[in-house]
């Protein structure tokens, strides 16, 4: 296959799994919320851990958006000819993902520093 097909391949099985790591990191933020929920906890923390909980909603939404939008490249990268006869059009959407990948890194990363803040602090 071509290169890779210009080296999108690769680039679209790193996204994967930056993918699968982001849901697995947020699989653990829940279970851990779901386990102080369960527990005694002070109800002043109650605001706190909903929005927690309504941020990890989001972030799962992102991620299965996302991943979505990867496989759909993937596809039309994979019919050969698309890339042959559009490759602006193939490397700007490219691009476009590139730069939504980035901001869910950065979001996820800000969401986990602020869970784990609260985590240190009031547990």
């Amino acid at each position: 296959m071509q290169d890779d097909l210009n080296g999108h391949i690769p680039q679209h099985e790193s996204w994967k799994y930056v993918l699968r790591v982001i849901e697995d990191e947020t699989i653990f933020f829940k279970t851990k919320l779901a386990h102080i929920l369960s527990n005694d906890f002070e109800k002043s923390h109650l605001k706190h851990l909903e929005i927690f909980q309504h941020r990890f909603l989001k972030m799962d939404e992102q991620v299965e958006l996302l991943r979505h939008e990867v496989s759909e490249l993937q596809d039309i990268i994979k019919k050969s000819s698309w890339v042959i006869i559009h490759p602006e059009k193939i490397a700007q959407l490219q691009k476009t993902l590139e730069v939504k990948m980035d901001g869910l890194q950065e979001s996820f990363d800000t969401l986990s520093s602020d869970f784990r803040t609260y985590l240190h602090q009031f547990r």
